[in-house]
């Protein structure tokens, strides 16, 4: 009879145990958002050459998520994510990495979609070559404004004329692409991925 207590005792404690630790998980806490903002920031300080405003790959943020989930945060949406953002490889990575590149991105990092737009641009045939030969310009920002001063081509004009002989007009050009470009898209990609995980914790 006592062997038997003692069986059901240890039973109960254990059924006790998983109840105290699934009620644990679900009332988890996620660390701040703004915690995780400081660890994108401090990580990106730390690299001496890289300037606010300047394009981003995937391997520039692969050593942020195991951060982020020793801080607390598991990001369960990280491989999308990082889909969205340019592998090292890219060639519009390589050419905006290059010396005369930088000095460009210094130049244009301000502009509304540049990277969205250069992104396109180089997409279109013959657009690396344009690329690659419109940042050794000295003057090669003003061909990269959204809106360019009257009589001044912009990138659209520069890409080799389709067979018709007419210029080509890149589809979306001027809107938006949804991938992730900078520090900043990156922060706000994070916020969202964030907010669900909020969601979830409460559901």
């Amino acid at each position: 009879m006592r062997q038997r207590f003692v069986c059901w005792v240890v039973v109960s404690f254990c059924l006790v145990g998983n109840v105290v630790a699934e009620a644990a998980e679900n009332t988890k806490v996620l660390p701040s958002f703004a915690a995780i903002q400081a660890i994108v920031e401090q990580h990106f300080a730390a690299q001496r050459q890289f300037r606010s405003g300047d394009i981003i790959c995937q391997s520039d943020v692969l050593s942020l998520f195991p951060r982020f989930e020793a801080a607390g945060w598991k990001v369960e949406d990280r491989d999308a994510l990082i889909k969205k953002m340019l592998p090292a490889s890219d060639p519009l990575i390589g050419i905006l990495r290059s010396a005369n590149g930088v000095k460009f991105m210094g130049e244009v990092s301000d502009e509304k979609l540049i990277y969205d737009r250069l992104d396109r641009i180089a997409r279109e045939p013959g657009g690396q070559r344009l690329l690659t030969d419109l940042v050794k310009l000295p003057d090669a920002a003003r061909y990269a404004k959204l809106k360019t001063e009257p009589g001044v081509p912009d990138l659209e004009d520069f890409l080799p004329k389709g067979r018709s002989g007419k210029a080509r007009h890149v589809k979306d050009y001027d809107k938006p692409s949804e991938k992730v470009y900078t520090v900043d898209d990156f922060k706000k990609a994070l916020q969202k991925s964030y907010s669900l995980a909020q969601r979830n914790i409460r559901s």
